[in-house]
Formats: C-alpha cells, sequence, structure tokens
C-alpha cells in the first residue's frame, strides 16, 4: 500500500487568473485517471485556450474532472519567474525539476490541494517524460486519493516544439518549414493540433505575428524551447 503523503497546509485562495496560452497537451492522449474521482481531461479548458501547458520549469493551466470540476496547475506567472513558490495561495503551481519530475501544488476549487511531490516514489514519481512526450507517475490528493498518470493506454501526452522547426526535421530552418508553417497560418492549434508548433508566439492563433517570428529564424538553426519561441 502506497504510504500517504500529506499535503502542506497553505492558506487557500480560490483559483488565480490563469494568464496562460494555448494547451500542449495531445489531442489523442488528455486523460488522467484518480481512483475516486474518475477520469480528468488535462487538454479541452476554454476550447484548448486554458487547458494545461507543460512548459520547461512548470506547468500552467486547468484540468477538468466531470466528478470534481476544476483544478488549477498554475497560472503561468511563477512570482520568482522560473518556478512557483508554494509557500502561500497567491503563488501556487505544479513545477518540473532538472531531472524533469514533478512537484508543487494543484488546487480544486470543490477537492482541495493535490500533491504532485512524490518523488520519494521512484519510479511511480510523478514526471515529464521528454522521450516519450508523455506524463507519468502518481500525484496524490488528500481528500481524493492517488490519480494515475501511468496507464499504457490512457495517459497525458503532450507535444513539444523545436523553435522554427516546423517540420522537425532537426536541421536548420528552410523551405520546408516553410512550407509547414504556410499550410497552417491562419489557423487556430486548439482546432488544428497539427499546427501547434506554428504558433511561435503563443497566442493561440497563427498569424502575422508568428510570421515574423519565423522570418527571423528562417536560414538559422533551431533551439529547443517548448513549445514557443522566447
Amino acid at each position: 500500500m502506497r504510504r500517504t503523503i500529506h499535503i502542506a497546509v497553505i492558506v487557500c485562495v480560490s483559483a488565480a487568473t490563469a494568464l496562460i496560452g494555448a494547451t500542449n497537451i495531445n489531442p489523442y492522449q488528455k486523460w488522467g485517471w484518480g481512483e475516486n474521482i474518475g477520469w480528468t481531461n488535462w487538454r479541452d479548458a476554454n476550447g484548448g485556450n486554458e487547458g494545461v501547458h507543460i512548459g520547461v520549469t512548470f506547468l500552467s493551466g486547468y484540468i477538468w474532472g466531470e466528478n470534481v470540476g476544476w483544478i488549477n496547475v498554475g497560472d503561468g506567472t511563477p512570482a520568482g519567474g522560473t518556478y512557483y513558490a508554494n509557500i502561500n495561495g497567491t503563488d501556487f503551481g505544479v513545477n518540473i525539476d532538472v531531472n524533469d519530475d514533478l512537484y508543487g501544488l494543484a488546487w480544486g476549487e470543490n477537492i482541495g490541494w493535490i500533491n504532485f511531490d512524490t518523488r520519494s516514489k521512484g519510479a511511480q514519481r510523478a514526471r515529464a517524460d521528454r522521450v516519450a512526450n508523455r506524463l507519468r507517475g502518481y500525484v496524490w490528493g488528500e481528500n481524493v486519493g492517488w490519480v494515475n498518470l501511468d496507464d499504457a493506454t490512457d495517459y497525458v501526452g503532450f507535444m513539444e516544439c523545436t523553435c522554427g522547426d516546423i517540420d522537425e526535421s532537426g536541421g536548420p530552418i528552410d523551405l520546408n518549414d516553410f512550407v509547414a508553417f504556410a499550410n497552417c497560418f491562419g489557423k487556430l492549434p486548439t482546432s488544428s493540433p497539427e499546427c501547434l508548433c506554428s504558433d511561435l508566439d503563443g497566442s493561440g492563433v497563427i498569424d502575422l505575428n508568428d510570421f515574423v517570428i519565423f522570418s527571423n529564424l528562417f536560414k538559422k538553426t533551431s533551439t529547443k524551447y517548448p513549445p514557443n519561441c522566447p
């Protein structure tokens, strides 16, 4: 039996106003299973505009549970710029450490705090697997029990983009990338998930601003920066 992890007592506030961009959760793999709460959907909040976003050092956005309502994993603006402090209710959220392990707190208005810091669980710890592009492990809520991110069939997948390398060739940003970008111009990544990597400014629409960014990157070597360009 897994040992209960007790969540630190924090002054509780309602969900903060999120300043987040489009989700980068895989539209076909977006589910986490809670043994006491059922399925949770990590992608589709507000049509994907406020779904969970998995970044370099933290998560942002909302999870939806049919039986429990909204769960906030962070507003995308950690006070320190890199990690949520999780010392009070004004700066909470889920972080990603240098080993891609998850830690920190998410807040559900109807279920309270969920603790993502299960690093003591070894292979079952909550983590971002950037090779398989999916989350793994388990997280714990005092009021809801364990949420499983490790199912082999139904899990939370995510898409990482290489800045400007739209066709993901791994080479310089070239004509093939331009063609791929042009095919996505004017589209919404939320309705055309294959175009997520073309939303270079993270605005939720592929427009002239993205074209300007892409033009400045043309013929340069791509750099990893999931999912949008700095």
